[in-house]
């Protein structure tokens, strides 16, 4: 597999080629037109083509391959909110999973709700409250397959708390939150970690954001 590395990520056409050059299995989300409309002229579809991957941007054609080399687009540039995109990030985590598992040494799957970060910076608490719920059905795909396998670890974290949102009340009856902000930005507040599956223990307690890469290294290579 080729190390790539970009400096920015709104270098979008750059990290398009380095997924060319990465040998990854699978990767599903938006951004078609890095691919196709490229000021360098190349067609990225076709070259991923020719590299065994088949190219589906119809979610229900994702939902349904069965092959092992998947590159999914899923929108034109970024993916609209979930009144926009649907299902689309839990029959994705499910697609990928299905795809992963063919490997007999296993596998590492990376699936984000980046959309919960753009809700903390625009203090909607609607759209934080739609997001995580999504999010929970992508990780419980996860959670169905992790406790069918039993030698699968699911590792679920944040970077960052965005907005400084607090509850301020909300109704079980009703479905209602109601949230309240102390900033359009990040903030310094700790955010929880969850873990289930075999070496889940190592993410107990209190940690720097940084150890949880320490943490999944050692568990797929011994240690450093």
């Amino acid at each position: 597999m080729t190390e790539c590395l970009q400096r920015n990520r709104s270098q979008e056409e750059e990290i398009a080629l380095d997924f060319l050059a990465s040998g990854i299995d699978v990767f599903i989300g938006g951004g078609v037109d890095f691919f196709t409309k490229r000021e360098d002229g190349r067609d990225l579809i076709n070259e991923f083509t020719r590299q065994g991957y088949a190219v589906k941007q119809d979610l229900e054609e994702i939902r349904s391959f069965e092959g092992s080399k998947l590159l999914g687009l899923t929108a034109p540039r970024a993916n609209g909110r979930l009144s926009d995109r649907g299902d689309m990030l839990p029959i994705s985590t499910e697609t990928a999973i299905n795809v992963l598992k063919q490997n007999e040494k296993g596998f590492f799957l990376m699936v984000e709700g980046s959309f919960i970060d753009s809700g903390g910076h625009a203090n909607n608490t609607i759209q934080i409250v739609e997001e995580v719920l999504d999010l929970d059905r992508a990780i419980g795909k996860a959670l169905d397959f992790a406790a069918k396998d039993g030698q699968t670890l699911i590792v679920v974290a944040s970077d960052h708390e965005t907005g400084g949102m607090t509850i301020n009340g909300g109704s079980f009856e009703s479905g209602m939150v109601k949230g309240e902000f102390t900033t359009g930005g990040h903030t310094g507040v700790m955010t929880p970690i969850f873990a289930y599956g075999p070496g889940a223990s190592e993410f107990g307690g209190i940690m720097e954001n940084t150890d949880i890469h320490a943490k999944i290294y050692k568990l797929l290579f011994g240690e450093k």
